[in-house]
């Protein structure tokens, strides 16, 4: 038997130098890479469709990255042999995209390689970070990129700055988000009358969005009778939406994905459907994913669940 055919196949390339960081690789993800954020919540439904949701743990809040490197072939078994030297269960430090991202710490057990030419490679990479107690770094946030600034008289704003306010007991409840360009004064700040800052979700989905509703009745069908529907509870209507957002800026992008960062996956806050539906509404936001497409270009999906009991507390 060849000697060079026994060896321990927890790597499959040889004799390259492997970086100490993920960041010597020196190398920026393709665009059309994406990210997807879950929340590992805990819920369970009572009477009358109201539910109650909670965090599972601190490490609430899953983001996985498939990201893609269009590379030459010593650029690949770089990438390769750094991903296989954590054998999937070593952590390092990553940053899809640092002008969206801060660095965050991160686990890789899965990676595919597509051949598309005779020296250059793509290498999709699956890399998730789901040990981050996201909600204890409150104020820089874990994965969001953003400054963490007050309100100031005289300053000039644009639509989605973000702000701090300590007005809440809580402070998870003390971001407040632009809706409009304007110059800071005593009666615009927030929590003002004629405020030009929200917590509500206040983003425009793209205008082509469909919404599919379903009455929650009971069917009661006995063998050979007719079917019955029967109305057993109220809060018969809850909305579920997944709305899109196309080609929006960097800047849009990092007010968004602060927002939902901040709930966690389970926090709820109010939100004003666009069309048709004219009655207020509270929800939650328990996955959203983002494509970066090219320079200060995204895609972004929200998925959004109405509560039913239309509560909003200032210390949750």
């Amino acid at each position: 038997m060849s000697e060079d055919l026994f060896y321990n196949r927890d790597t499959s390339i040889s004799g390259i130098a492997i970086p100490e960081t993920f960041f010597d690789l020196k190398e920026n993800a393709s665009y059309g890479s994406t990210s997807t954020f879950e929340s590992k919540a805990f819920s369970y439904e009572t009477t009358d469709s109201y539910f109650n949701t909670m965090p599972s743990s601190l490490n609430s809040l899953k983001a996985t990255f498939k990201v893609t490197y269009n590379v030459k072939l010593d650029k690949a078994q770089e990438i390769i042999s750094f991903i296989e030297d954590k054998k999937g269960n070593e952590s390092f430090i990553f940053n899809p995209y640092p002008l969206i991202y801060r660095p965050f710490g991160a686990f890789c057990d899965n990676y595919t390689m597509s051949s598309v030419s005779k020296n250059r490679v793509d290498l999709t990479t699956e890399i998730v970070s789901d040990q981050c107690p996201n909600l204890l770094n409150w104020l820089n946030l874990t994965f969001t990129k953003y400054e963490v600034s007050s309100f100031d008289i005289g300053k000039t704003y644009k639509k989605y700055d973000i702000v701090y306010s300590a007005v809440n007991e809580n402070k998870l409840n003390n971001f407040f988000y632009c809706t409009e360009g304007h110059i800071g004064d005593a009666s615009n700040g927030p929590n003002q009358a004629a405020s030009k800052w929200t917590q509500d979700f206040f983003f425009q989905p793209d205008i082509d969005f469909t919404n599919n509703v379903k009455m929650g009745v009971t069917r009661l069908e006995f063998k050979n009778s007719f079917p019955m529907n029967l109305k057993t509870k109220n809060n018969q209507i809850i909305f579920k939406f997944n709305y899109r957002y196309s080609n929006i800026s960097d800047k849009q992008l990092t007010c968004m994905m602060h927002f939902l960062e901040n709930k966690a996956g389970y926090r709820k806050f109010k939100h004003q459907i666009p069309i048709v539906f004219n009655r207020p509404k509270v929800f939650f936001c328990d996955k959203w994913s983002h494509t970066w497409k090219y320079f200060n270009c995204h895609d972004l999906d929200v998925y959004l669940t109405e509560d039913a009991l239309g509560v909003l507390t200032t210390n949750s």
